[in-house]
């Protein structure tokens, strides 16, 4: 709680009000001339841009290519360009002190340090690629990461090099709807790609599902709300299956399998990438 203290006669906002009313003259800064003051800051300038020379070079903005080749956003070309976060961004990424901070700051990291797409209309294959992007060309690209053998539980500990990760790119015919016949209902459904205003109803498995029919667009010549929700209760395993895997899986964007050898066994093996708390980090 606030407290306000009062004497009886004045509040302390009172002779606050006094002060700014009648400044004492003796206490008046003197005033820096202005030609010392312009002086100053043309030397500051000079210093900037001395030291900052090569910082300027490296923080530009580049064109990166999306997987989704512009093809999932009206007007949206199939690149755009990103730049390296600063230190503004680094203090953001550091404030974050629980879950609604992380997605905060990165929607507004990506607000700061993409251009050329909405962030809220952007797809989830282009976030995620985008998101591997700014992390390599702000922070590097060697990215440690800790994977466990499936064989013997060894944990590895590996380097991952991020520009080798493979990227597979949308068809030239790819639209942002999806249309496909459903294999038990034999119903034609109209499938949306998710974007990033999605990620609420995505947090994990029981909210997909209880949000699947928001990326149905159309069952048949049927379009209403609760039509959609009623046929995803009453239809078969297979067919929610495959509404699913058409909305989420396509396979398009940054590949996140990494091949390794355990250490221990030598088990040749794969492992998703995952986002551990050296990935806004230089090490």
């Amino acid at each position: 709680k606030t407290h306000i203290i009062m004497t009886e006669e004045k509040t302390i906002l009172d002779l606050a009000k006094a002060n700014m009313a009648a400044p004492d003259p003796q206490d008046t800064p003197s005033q820096v001339p202005a030609s010392n003051q312009r002086s100053e800051d043309n030397s500051v300038s000079i210093a900037l841009e001395e030291l900052l020379s090569k910082v300027s070079v490296k923080s530009g903005w580049v064109p990166v290519k999306l997987p989704s080749l512009g093809k999932y956003n009206e007007g949206v070309g199939d690149t755009i360009e990103i730049k390296p976060f600063n230190f503004e961004d680094e203090k953001i990424l550091r404030s974050v002190t629980s879950v609604t901070d992380i997605k905060s700051a990165i929607a507004t990291l990506f607000q700061r340090c993409t251009k050329g797409i909405p962030y809220p209309e952007m797809s989830l294959v282009d976030k995620g690629y985008l998101l591997y992007k700014l992390r390599e060309i702000s922070y590097g690209n060697e990215y440690p990461i800790e994977a466990e053998c499936g064989s013997c539980q060894e944990k590895n500990e590996l380097v991952v090099e991020l520009d080798k990760l493979g990227t597979t790119y949308v068809e030239n015919d790819a639209s942002p709807e999806i249309s496909i016949t459903l294999p038990d209902s034999e119903v034609e459904a109209v499938i949306r790609v998710p974007r990033t205003a999605d990620d609420v109803y995505l947090e994990n498995p029981t909210l997909i599902m209880d949000n699947l029919w928001r990326f149905v667009v159309r069952l048949g010549k049927y379009e209403e709300r609760t039509v959609i929700q009623n046929f995803l209760a009453k239809t078969s395993a297979r067919d929610a299956a495959v509404i699913r895997e058409t909305a989420f899986g396509s396979g398009v964007g940054l590949d996140s399998k990494v091949r390794f050898k355990c250490i221990r066994c030598g088990n040749d093996q794969s492992a998703d990438l995952p986002l551990n708390e050296n990935f806004f980090s230089v090490s």
